[in-house]
């Protein structure tokens, strides 16, 4: 039988595994967006995840770990935006590369320095006048500040992309390069920050996974979330909106391995079945929802006209 208290559990370990793969998604349509496939995003995560819990146990700080993940990913966004942009890569290879490079290198930084350490978490937020209602206060009252940052990320990203000269000029290179390069655009500075932020975004999904589980850092951790990620945006069709609800969805479905560890009619299901399903449903549904068109241009490197 599921008690109460055990439903919502499932809901608050669901909601918080929706906050990682939204904020690597929003940060993926911002790129994709503009004409950059970041297949990165995963190593992105790994990276800010390592960040964080970085300073979270040499500095007690969660705070400067969330700062610490905006700083990686503006470093190493303008790494893979000079690779992506400037060098004109070829974005699948580099971004496969990348990953493989932050898995070495957060390994290693993590058999150096934090190999068995815990660091400092994010408390639940009580909402004044939420918190009281029942059911929906007792879920959000125990989550922490990521859960409304990726909220407010979603409205900004929405905001950006559809009410801003940015977001009119970035949609323009990601469609039509060569037309809003004639039309006095340049298509190179327009791309550059939009990889810097898909990567920033990214480098938060990480640190958020640190600060709702243990303060620490498990080399791979976010086994394959931005891969999750990745497959969010095409099904929500680069919307925010849709990326929060598919998102969400995606989350409750790794919740269900909770669920399923503490229910006897589900415990003949094998674990590692539980474990996989994320990713086999995010498989699935990719092939078999209505077909997502990429902008124009993505995955393609530009060259200005005469380069």
């Amino acid at each position: 039988m599921l008690s109460e208290a055990l439903v919502l559990a499932f809901f608050v370990i669901g909601i918080q595994s929706m906050v990682p793969i939204v904020m690597a998604a929003l940060g993926e349509a911002v790129a994709e967006k503009s004409g950059v496939l970041n297949v990165g995003i995963e190593g992105m995560m790994l990276i800010g995840a390592f960040a964080t819990a970085y300073m979270g146990i040499t500095r007690s700080s969660a705070g400067l770990g969330i700062l610490a993940a905006v700083v990686a990913g503006c470093l190493f966004g303008a790494l893979l935006a000079f690779l992506y942009v400037n060098r004109g890569t070829d974005q699948i290879v580099t971004g496969l590369m990348f990953n493989i490079f932050a898995v070495g290198l957060t390994g290693t930084l993590h058999s150096l320095y934090l190999a068995g350490q815990n660091g400092e978490t994010l408390s639940g937020i009580t909402i004044p006048g939420i918190g009281s209602i029942p059911w929906v206060g007792e879920i959000l009252n125990k989550q922490n500040l990521m859960l409304y940052l990726a909220i407010a990320m979603a409205f900004g990203v929405w905001y950006l992309l559809n009410k801003t000269w940015y977001g009119l000029y970035a949609r323009a290179a990601g469609e039509r390069p060569l037309a809003a390069e004639s039309g006095g655009l340049d298509v190179l500075r327009l791309r550059y920050p939009a990889v810097v932020v898909g990567c920033v975004l990214a480098a938060l999904g990480g640190s958020a996974l640190v600060l709702a589980t243990s303060g620490g850092f498990v080399p791979g951790m976010t086994a394959g979330r931005g891969f999750i990620a990745l497959g969010v945006v095409v099904l929500a069709k680069w919307r925010p909106q849709w990326i929060m609800i598919y998102a969400l969805g995606f989350g409750l479905i790794q919740g269900l391995q909770f669920l399923a560890a503490q229910v006897a009619a589900l415990q003949s299901v094998p674990r590692q079945l539980w474990v996989a399903l994320p990713y086999l449903l995010t498989v699935v549904a990719v092939v078999f929802a209505p077909g997502s068109t990429y902008p124009a241009a993505v995955g393609i490197p530009y060259r200005r006209a005469g380069a």
